[in-house]
């Protein structure tokens, strides 16, 4: 079957003089539903229920057929202020529950399909698992949504919806309010397509679904090469990955398959040109390189969304001219084994902000190069100060924790650090007076930390000392995105209010329930209100408590810091397996 193509309502509409959307005219309602009707496919098809619903129309036309829908219901249903006429079916939402508390969260880069986002074919026996409050799926008209975090932003109220969980909804929906946008609203939500037949498999080709932009995307078929082939033979301890590839006539998304067994990976991108992309995947053992040339130009840089749950890693390019591909284009795969040999690059100042008297956070890019440092891995940074090469090692963090508090000037491609100013330093003086434009040389990333090896333990403790807290952040972004996460605990130490940083973002990331984060200086101020002292196994048995086989504790600071850390922690019981310590 070839691949279903939707209209995308921006490329069926135009713009006014005023600036505003204005509809084309030449749609005839009456004659695009009898063209649906004459659709030539088996009506109890998936393919049926999508070409006969209205997520494959343009917006204009919609509308329109939603306003003819409304006219016949309203000459039977009672006025009211409710969507579904009634007023008892409007329920009151709690706090941060609204519309744009919902599209923040879709926004947020956490994932809401349950499945990695990567689509499914769901049958009906499949979709009957799925119908409890706390694991919920629904179709509507062939298209299957996971609302299980939809259910406290539902107006109507979570009974209301739960009628619909764990079956086809369509008839349900459409009785109750046709007219409500769906498709806009659950667009993050989507799990697959809706199967009537028996088996349930991921598809990987001839698959149309909703992206995260409302656009078609067609998936791609698994991308093996005949390199990769002769690899294979000669390499039978290679790791087991496959690029695949869908798109939108805006962009297109790549992606491995099969990393989730492999946890230590982590990415290199390269451009070549505007459409040749070479891609590195460096293992514990290999790097495999996967050189790509489209079969037409697409922008750097690619945006990219990290699945904690799955591990895998979509990088989407948007295409320079709207189009739909027919194929991905030519490809060729090498490997070669890996080695402890640093590289270096130049990085470009984006931005220099300070976050306190002390500390700076700078937000740096390579040219046409893309690296995703591992959680926990760290870079070394090099200057020429009068004449001698300094070099210094930081651990990358996370543009923001929220999404209002991304770092200035931030894209994909940059790498952002916090760095703190000694004044008698010899690297730090400099390069927290780096300007934007000015350029800095930086390695790839170094290390050995896997933070996929603490996976087990739903409970999360973290002790900071100082810029120890760089270290934490990486740990945090991560844990926040992942479901089996219960508890995140930071205890966040400092000598007083003019060292601390990053505290406003820290507080406002603590109103997720699982994050807790707790201000300890030990040289506090008069008009300080929080926290004092330094650690000592009393506080520690206080704010962290004897030793649980659910957590595991993770600890950065400075010597000192970590000798007391270390010890205290020991005395309540926790074992070394339990523990991590960085070097500050």
């Amino acid at each position: 079957m070839e691949p279903l193509k939707m209209n995308d309502s921006s490329e069926t509409q135009s713009r006014g003089k005023n600036g505003k959307e204005k509809c084309r005219s030449h749609y005839d309602i009456d004659d695009v539903q009898d063209k649906i009707k004459k659709v030539d496919v088996k009506t109890s098809s998936p393919t049926s229920l999508l070409a006969r619903s209205t997520l494959t129309l343009p917006t204009s036309v919609v509308k329109s057929i939603q306003s003819e829908q409304m006219k016949a219901k309203t000459k039977t249903m009672p006025s009211s202020g409710s969507a579904t006429g009634n007023p008892q079916n409007k329920t009151a939402l709690a706090p941060g529950h609204s519309l744009m508390d919902w599209i923040r969260l879709g926004n947020s880069g956490v994932d809401l399909t349950g499945v990695g986002g990567v689509p499914q074919v769901v049958t009906l026996s499949e979709l009957a698992n799925h119908n409890k409050q706390t694991d919920a799926w629904i179709a509507i008209r062939g298209v299957v949504f996971n609302v299980t975090r939809y259910m406290d932003f539902h107006p109507g109220g979570v009974d209301e919806l739960m009628r619909g969980v764990g079956k086809d909804a369509t008839k349900l929906f459409d009785n109750v309010h046709s007219w409500v946008n769906y498709q806009s609203i659950l667009q993050k939500c989507v799990v697959g397509r809706l199967s009537r037949g028996i088996s349930s498999a991921s598809s990987t080709s001839s698959v149309t679904e909703k992206s995260n932009n409302s656009l078609p995307v067609t998936l791609g078929r698994n991308i093996r090469s005949t390199v990769q082939k002769a690899v294979d033979e000669n390499s039978s301890n290679l790791p087991n990955v496959n690029m695949d590839w869908r798109q939108t006539s805006n962009s297109i998304t790549l992606f491995y398959q099969g990393v989730r067994d492999y946890p230590d990976v982590y990415y290199r991108l390269q451009r070549l040109s505007d459409s040749k992309i070479i891609f590195r995947l460096i293992f514990e053992k290999h790097i495999i390189i996967h050189e790509i040339e489209l079969i037409a130009d697409i922008e750097w840089p690619p945006t990219y969304k990290r699945d904690f749950e799955t591990m895998q890693v979509d990088f989407t390019f948007t295409k320079k001219l709207k189009d739909i591909w027919k194929s991905q284009g030519n490809h060729t795969l090498s490997q070669e084994s890996f080695t402890n040999k640093r590289t270096y690059k130049e990085y470009e100042v984006l931005s220099n902000t300070p976050l306190c008297k002390l500390i700076h956070l700078l937000v740096l890019r390579a040219k046409n190069f893309l690296e995703i440092i591992p959680v926990g891995r760290h870079i070394e940074v090099k200057m020429n100060i009068m004449g001698m090469e300094i070099s210094r090692s930081y651990t990358p963090v996370p543009p923001c924790l929220h999404p209002e508090d991304m770092a200035p000037n931030y894209k994909p491609d940059c790498i952002c650090l916090m760095i703190k100013r000694y004044p008698n330093g010899a690297l730090s003086p400099s390069i927290t007076k780096l300007q934007p434009g000015q350029t800095l040389i930086m390695s790839n990333g170094l290390g050995a930390f896997v933070t996929e090896s603490f996976d087990r333990y739903p409970v999360i403790h973290m002790l900071a000392g100082g810029t120890g807290l760089t270290a934490m952040l990486g740990i945090i972004q991560r844990a926040l995105a992942r479901r089996s996460v219960k508890l995140i605990n930071l205890l966040n130490f400092n000598k007083d209010e003019d060292n601390m940083f990053y505290v406003a973002q820290l507080d406002r990331v603590s109103a997720e329930k699982k994050f807790k984060v707790t201000h300890i200086l030990s040289h506090a101020g008069d008009k300080w209100e929080g926290r004092r002292g330094t650690v000592s196994d009393k506080l520690l048995k206080e704010l962290i408590g004897e030793c649980s086989s659910e957590g595991c504790i993770f600890t950065c600071g400075p010597k000192g810091f970590m000798l007391s850390a270390k010890k205290c922690i020991q005395i309540l019981g926790w074992k070394s397996h339990q523990m991590y310590n960085f070097d500050d």
